[in-house]
């Protein structure tokens, strides 16, 4: 009998990584233009919505592409729902709901969020054993108490009874202080069975779970130090100051995340090798993104400089306008020159040498 061509956990990858889609790009919609005591921490977490804009999207592809395999299915759910949950819990915000009306939902997402992150890291690149896990050759495997715990964990109730509790516990004590160690704790628990695939024999499992499991840690690292910085700051610390750091924390967290991604997706091709893209592509996009940032960085010094000179006319506006640009395209310049060094080499020049390499052997 024929699978059906979309199934379950497929289609509910599509339709959810597709709701995040739309969400987040309300998000944005209703952020901006922020007023300038909100600023940078607007930008902060515009920061946070764009990194999940980009993963949603990646989960989209992968479900499309490459969600005939129910361990890419798995993947795709866990980063859909961790990531979807973030962009639920600010839609909520800038929709003034009310804390009684979003409680359930954002329970709810805690809960599948929890379990399929779990679960994805015991199925994915391939399921787990009661075997894989006596034959590592890490302290799981050496030692028989943690052996057993580990392959108790790797029943599928334990992962819904990890994230059931992780959720009754946030709906008796909702704190941002007590879901902070919970979230911890859940990640811990994949980061373990990442890091016993990682170890095992499987070399194509190894490649395909890397940028995964460098994901994982990445993300576990960012959460330790900011969380760390927060205890360490003293209480008279200026609003101001706590809005940058959470704002560079958001953005080595999103660089983080979307690279990893990326990298096991699109460059690793952990998840399918028709999603590898080529590396003209790559380049091609890339300096397209960071003339675009250049050029909306352009528009805002210029609107600034406008609005606090109180420049009214269109002839001032347009002519400091055009000053800005030519201040920036040297900088442009030299962005465009450096990526293509990275460029592949002509094909022409290549051949040849592969020809005579042929040839000398």
């Amino acid at each position: 009998m024929t699978p059906p061509r979309f199934p379950f956990g497929r289609l509910l990858v599509l339709v959810a990584s597709a709701a995040g889609i739309v969400a987040a790009i309300v998000v944005l919609a209703l952020s901006w233009p922020a007023p300038a005591e909100v600023f940078m921490a607007r930008l902060s977490v515009s920061v946070s919505i764009v990194t999940c804009l980009l993963v949603l999207g990646i989960t989209l592809l992968v479900a499309w592409r490459a969600g005939n395999h129910a361990p890419n299915v798995a993947i795709a759910l866990s980063l859909t729902f961790i990531y979807g949950g973030t962009v639920v819990s600010v839609l909520f915000d800038r929709l003034h709901v009310a804390p009684l009306s979003r409680q359930p939902a954002q329970l709810l997402l805690l809960l599948l969020s929890s379990a399929f992150y779990i679960r994805s890291t015991q199925l994915f690149p391939r399921k787990l054993t009661a075997a894989d896990i006596a034959s590592s050759p890490t302290i799981w495997g050496k030692s028989k108490p943690l052996r057993q715990l580990a392959t108790w964990l790797l029943h599928p109730a334990a992962a819904w009874g990890i994230a059931a509790t992780a959720t009754a516990v946030m709906l008796v004590a909702p704190s941002i202080h007590v879901f902070y160690p919970l979230w911890m704790a859940i990640t811990a628990t994949g980061i373990l069975f990442f890091y016993i695939t990682f170890r095992g024999p499987d070399v194509e499992a190894r490649n395909k779970v890397l940028w995964f499991l460098e994901a994982a840690l990445a993300a576990a690292f960012v959460v330790i130090v900011a969380g760390a910085l927060g205890l360490a700051l003293p209480k008279s610390t200026p609003p101001a100051v706590s809005d940058v750091l959470q704002l560079v924390f958001s953005i080595v967290n999103g660089l983080a995340m979307v690279t990893c991604f990326a990298a096991a997706v699109f460059y690793a091709g952990a998840v399918s090798p028709a999603l590898i893209v080529r590396k003209t592509l790559v380049l091609g996009v890339t300096v397209a993104l960071l003339l675009f940032v250049f050029g909306a960085v352009e528009i805002y010094i210029a609107e600034s400089i406008v609005h606090a000179l109180h420049v009214d006319d269109r002839f001032g506006s347009a002519l400091i306008g055009a000053v800005f640009g030519l201040a920036f395209h040297p900088l442009k310049h030299r962005i465009e020159h450096f990526m293509k060094r990275f460029a592949p080499k002509d094909k022409a020049a290549i051949v040849p040498a592969a020809v005579a390499s042929e040839a000398g052997a």
